[in-house]
């Protein structure tokens, strides 16, 4: 299926309720009312497959230590039903083009859909502000800087794609996080591990601190031992025409930082083997001035979501990971709400993956699914971002992301932890932590 094709068919179908309304102060009060504070829909949907929100993980279970890893909230649920490929015309209207067309690619992928359950929580304080956000969030400068949101989501009930988008970008993902992740490349020769990262995550926006940047990234290389030390820093912006999206990187222990202007929109990232670009990292990420985003509808859909299977401690890639795909059997989706946001790049501007349909949890803002099409319209690349909650912050995130390179039968999986330490929200990191000279003074002391 191309992308008009996918396209028309989304149109063709009918629009759930509060699909794209205009911001109003009418509508304001249904935060946390008819809507969650998060502007996702509280009530379960008219078959009941999709519950009522009743807040999400909030308490890590029993027993549970700092440090570990949290068991499976979901063990005892039985598999609802499969979706194979022969069963691909009876729920097409349920999935997204890219489950669409690995099914149609792989006679041996299936879709094992679970009960839904609606585990994505945030603090108080987060719904607190994204009900004031509704009505003091704004865009300006030509339609892209934010400004007036602060801590929780901007706009939780969006008008337009690029305010979604936005909403991904600072959704709720704790102040800040530190974790370390395994990047494998599934191939015709056996599984290989491409290298392990430590990822360090710090949100200035969500711990409420004035000015700056809203955001900071670092990823540093652990292994193979040739690269250890090379390390990729990234700060965000929420305001891109006054300050830019802004990038350093460092080759191995040794190497200099320097400014990385160009790792941004469609460069290849190095560490996905080229599969992904770098505006792919976090399912998105960059500035958002090369696409018209549009927003297309609210949609009930099959969706990774509580993915404890394939967080299983000590489960080796060479356990789940087959040629072409993953071993269904530890894949978990469920019937989820969200957002549909289509995104063209714009006139005068190129990009390898020009056309894009992304996939917005309802619940998070978390971008969950997302289908990259080529200059031609053909379907290339499909990610996926399978989340699960994590109580004891609360927070829900990928616990690994999925990307398929569907004209070159490969695949990258990044984030895989099983046989490493769990993610650390509670390490403190601040702004000065992720200064471009911090890379500067870790070369000296290495």
């Amino acid at each position: 299926m191309n992308r008009r094709q996918f396209s028309s068919l989304l149109l063709s179908l009918p629009v759930l309720p509060y699909a794209a309304p205009v911001i109003a102060q009418e509508k304001v009060p249904a935060l946390g009312e008819e809507l969650t504070p998060f502007g996702a829909v509280r009530g379960a949907s008219r078959t009941r497959a999709i519950p009522a929100w009743k807040g999400g993980l909030t308490q890590a279970p029993g027993g549970w230590k700092p440090g570990t890893p949290l068991p499976d909230p979901y063990d005892e649920d039985g598999r609802w039903f499969t979706v194979g490929p022969a069963d691909l015309d009876r729920y097409k209207v349920r999935l997204s083009g890219g489950l669409q067309e690995m099914l149609t690619k792989y006679p041996s992928f299936e879709i094992p859909v679970f009960p839904s359950r609606r585990s994505a929580a945030a603090p108080q304080r987060v719904y607190d502000e994204s009900i004031a956000n509704a009505r003091r969030a704004k865009l300006g400068e030509n339609g892209l800087a934010l400004s007036g949101a602060q801590v929780g989501v901007p706009f939780p009930i969006p008008a337009n794609g690029v305010q979604a988008m936005w909403n991904h970008i600072l959704r709720w993902r704790g102040n800040s996080f530190s974790r370390t992740g395994a990047t494998v490349l599934p191939e015709a020769g056996g599984i290989h591990t491409a290298a392990v990262h430590r990822e360090d995550w710090q949100s200035s926006y969500a711990a409420g601190i004035d000015g700056g940047r809203p955001f900071h990234y670092r990823r540093t290389t652990l292994m193979p031992k040739a690269e250890a030390g090379t390390t990729l820093l990234l700060h965000g912006t929420q305001n891109p025409i006054q300050s830019g999206f802004a990038a350093w990187y460092r080759q191995g222990e040794g190497g200099k930082p320097v400014r990385a202007p160009d790792f941004v929109y469609d460069t290849p990232d190095p560490a996905s083997g080229g599969i992904r670009t770098a505006d792919m990292l976090d399912m998105f990420s960059g500035p958002l001035d090369r696409f018209d985003f549009a927003l297309v509808t609210r949609r009930e859909m099959y969706v990774p979501y509580n993915a404890s299977r394939m967080n299983t401690p000590g489960l080796a890639p060479v356990d789940f990971l087959w040629l072409g795909h993953p071993n269904p059997q530890f894949l978990r989706y469920e019937m989820h709400r969200v957002w549909i946001v289509e995104a063209r790049v714009k006139p005068n501007f190129r990009h390898a993956l020009p056309e894009r349909t992304y996939y917005l949890d309802e619940d998070s803002w978390q971008i969950v699914m997302a289908d990259h099409y080529d200059a031609k319209g053909d379907l290339v690349r499909y990610a996926e971002a399978h989340g699960i909650a994590y109580p004891q912050v609360p927070v829900f995130a990928p616990a690994l992301e999925i990307t398929y390179d569907l004209s070159g039968d490969r695949y990258v999986v990044s984030g895989l932890d099983n046989q490493l330490a769990p993610p650390d929200f509670a390490k403190t990191l601040r702004p000065e932590d992720f200064a471009p000279d911090t890379l500067e003074r870790k070369r000296r002391r290495w």
